[in-house]
């Protein structure tokens, strides 16, 4: 029998890349969601085009903010190259939101009864080189400067299931506080409406900071910024000099690259 085709055709993107490979500094930023892109052999998962404009397709202007962030902070970023609809790269292999059937009361027909084989080779095309390429950038940082520190950006809709969520931005964490509670007395000393562990909770699902800094003794948290404040390239900058400054300051803390379990 001849074997199933690969998810991915060579002309297109890889699932992952590597922003800022020879940058100095021991940050690493991190973009789960950073792509709307859907592999061609998907059709579009089924979705009208219109869909893929939406935050359940991908996280609304969270690249451009990595993008600034790894020139501003001297950082190595990575970025993701395909849609949380295909499979969320910040969920485990096998929780019920890792390929979606229903994602804020949309249905999507590509993530219908997949079969072990399907799951596996979405997986293997698009979930291991993502991880795999920040595992070795986290190490190459490691081995090369110092304890990195991961810092994952990502943003959040205003509107979920109808209920309102208020906050500019949210700071997540999970064991570790040191990068978040000084992020978010930042933020909140600039006049911003700031979630702790909201409109997500650290606590409950945080895959990547989990897996790379978390379970290492590795200082982390995640970043959620409001989509309405990214939308356009004026908000996209604006909150790019926010946490250049506002991280800049707490970076100076030789504290944060240290190994420390919790």
């Amino acid at each position: 029998m001849d074997a199933a085709p690969p998810l991915l055709a060579a002309d297109e993107p890889p699932a992952a890349v590597r922003l800022n490979p020879g940058a100095g500094s021991g940050l690493v930023l991190s973009c789960d969601h950073a792509s709307r892109r859907v592999p061609r052999a998907l059709n579009d998962l089924g979705l009208n085009a219109a869909h893929f404009d939406r935050h359940i397709a991908y996280d609304i202007g969270a690249e451009g903010v990595t993008r600034i962030l790894a020139e501003t902070l001297d950082a190595t970023a990575v970025v993701a190259g395909y849609s949380r609809l295909v499979v969320d790269l910040n969920r485990p292999p096998g929780h019920p939101t890792s390929m979606p059937e229903v994602s804020d009361e949309t249905l999507i027909p590509g993530n219908q009864g997949l079969t072990p084989a399907q799951v596996t080779t979405r997986l293997d095309a698009l979930f291991e080189p993502y991880h795999q390429l920040l595992r070795r950038t986290m190490t190459d940082v490691w081995l090369h400067r110092r304890p990195p520190v991961l810092f994952a950006v990502h943003s959040f809709s205003p509107r979920f299931g109808g209920s309102p969520r208020p906050w500019d931005v949210g700071v997540l964490w999970n064991h570790d506080a040191r990068l978040a509670r000084p992020l978010i007395k930042a933020l909140h000393d600039r006049g911003l409406d700031v979630g702790d562990n909201l409109p997500y909770s650290g606590k409950d699902v945080a895959y990547t900071i989990d897996a790379h800094a978390g379970a290492c003794g590795l200082a982390n948290c995640v970043l959620e910024i409001n989509q309405d404040q990214v939308a356009d390239e004026a908000g996209i900058r604006r909150w790019g000099e926010i946490l250049t400054e506002a991280l800049t300051e707490i970076l100076r803390d030789d504290d944060l690259f240290k190994v420390e379990y919790f």
